[in-house]
């Protein structure tokens, strides 16, 4: 259907460009100025309607975008916030005439209502009324009726049933005890871990990894004295903000009227900060320098084997970027600069100064005045929307176009012109008249060829 939609778009377009209504660039041709562009290169198709904030692309099954970042649709995950979401597939997307093999993991919500799949079976639910969750949120399964009034957890054979929530709560199967928040409340789970509290956030005791080399145990009495110590580690603090302590095996790090005065030092990593004037951290692999963050200057640096990383910002929107998806740097909101591989876009102005895939794409070019593209030895520029366009492959091979109204260029070493796209056009071999292309006397050159 959506091939029918293009067909019906382009073809009005499709012999000759016509500014702002259609023309290319790099490959890609594009409607209306910024509005809509189309690309379809190596049995892919990408395509993009910037009024709706619309994106599609053919690969991975087709990937959609609308009213973008709200909407999207993708094999694996759906979704139009706040009002829907799916994720995962079915068994019938897999083997539909298997039996034997169980149904993927799957969800769907629809506003307060919800469904899905799991390998412990289905679920579904109206919130707040009544339902049941498997493999959710981090727990082995969920259910509640007419929260908050009665709901359950449930992971690893420790249950939690709640009344009233968050009021009262009783812990049963792997973990015994029960709360009453916020004035008291005690957990255990024998021989691994334990805990209670006593007018929460206020008092809290907590025993875990009793069943290890390393138990740890912890205190707090807030904000006079909080504690946590094991055989490896110790923390300690005295009326927070006002003073913490912490050392392990490798480092030691004092914290006074924190974030104000902070000190670390120990075998592989030392540092220092005076916010919000200077701060200084190094270890083996990282360091990291901010110079009054984040009004004014924030560096770091890191090493993965032998390849250097780099991260530098300077009033908290330029920045320069040198890591594993390229360099990237923005002087906002005059320029940015992003290259990949042998892949590297200059745009002005950089309104939006944020590096993402969806938002290069989509949203950036709405404002993009002046686009540079440069792809392995081509190199492409396009000022207000292909107002005005300079191509070039190599000295051989480049075209310079005025909207509509006049374009030059050169190709295997022939420089020729047109005017009113091909209305009238000349070069060595041939004369273009009313779009008919003739053959010039003693040209060499097959009358059908339009170049």
């Amino acid at each position: 259907m959506w091939k029918i939609v293009l067909l019906i778009i382009f073809f009005p377009c499709a012999l000759q460009a016509f500014w702002p209504v259609y023309w290319e660039f790099g490959g890609e041709k594009r409607l209306f100025g910024p509005l809509v562009s189309y690309k379809q290169e190596n049995n892919e198709t990408s395509l993009t309607i910037r009024p709706f904030l619309f994106s599609y692309d053919s690969n991975e099954g087709g990937v959609y975008n609308y009213l973008y970042p709200l909407g999207r649709s993708a094999r694996d995950k759906s979704y139009f916030l706040p009002f829907y979401l799916s994720k995962g597939t079915s068994k019938s997307d897999n083997a539909a005439s298997d039996e034997n093999i169980p149904p993927q993991p799957s969800d769907t919500s629809f506003l307060l209502f919800f469904n899905g799949t799991s390998s412990k079976g289905g679920y579904g639910g109206l919130f707040p009324f009544y339902g049941k969750l498997y493999d959710r949120f981090g727990k082995d399964e969920m259910g509640f009726f007419m929260w908050p009034l009665y709901s359950y957890t449930e992971t690893e054979g420790a249950k939690k049933t709640n009344l009233f929530w968050p009021f009262i709560s009783v812990y049963s199967g792997t973990e015994k005890g029960f709360k009453f928040w916020p004035l008291f409340g005690t957990k255990q789970q024998e021989g691994i871990k334990k805990s209670s509290f006593f007018l929460w956030p206020i008092f809290y005791k907590e025993e875990n990894y009793l069943d290890s080399d390393d138990p740890t145990e912890k205190f707090y009495a807030v904000p006079f004295y909080l504690s946590s110590k094991s055989k490896t580690k110790n923390e300690h603090m005295i009326m927070f903000p006002l003073y913490s302590y912490s050392k392990d095996q490798y480092r030691e790090k004092t914290k006074i009227l924190w974030p104000v005065f902070s000190f670390t030092k120990g075998d592989d990593m030392s540092g220092y900060g005076i916010f919000p004037l200077v701060s200084s951290e190094t270890r083996e692999d990282y360091t990291t320098l901010s110079i009054l963050w984040p009004v004014l200057y924030n560096q770091s640096e890191w090493f993965i084997k032998e390849r250097r990383y780099t991260k530098k910002r300077v009033l908290l929107l330029n920045r320069y970027v040198d890591d594993e998806d390229g360099i990237f740097f923005n002087i906002w909101p005059i320029f940015e600069h992003n290259e990949q591989r042998e892949h590297t876009d200059v745009i002005m102005p950089s309104i939006l100064p944020v590096r993402s895939p969806d938002i290069d794409r989509i949203v950036k070019p709405l404002f993009t005045i002046l686009e540079h593209r440069t792809e392995g030895n081509k190199s492409m520029t396009s000022f207000f929307y292909g107002l005005v366009t300079r191509e070039d492959e190599n000295d051989d091979n480049w075209k310079i176009r005025f909207a509509f109204l006049f374009e030059l260029k050169k190709k295997s070493g022939k420089v020729g012109y047109e005017i009113f796209s091909g209305l009238f056009g000349i070069n060595k071999s041939r004369v273009k008249i009313l779009f008919i292309p003739f053959k010039r006397k003693n040209s060499g050159t097959d009358i059908n060829n339009t170049e």
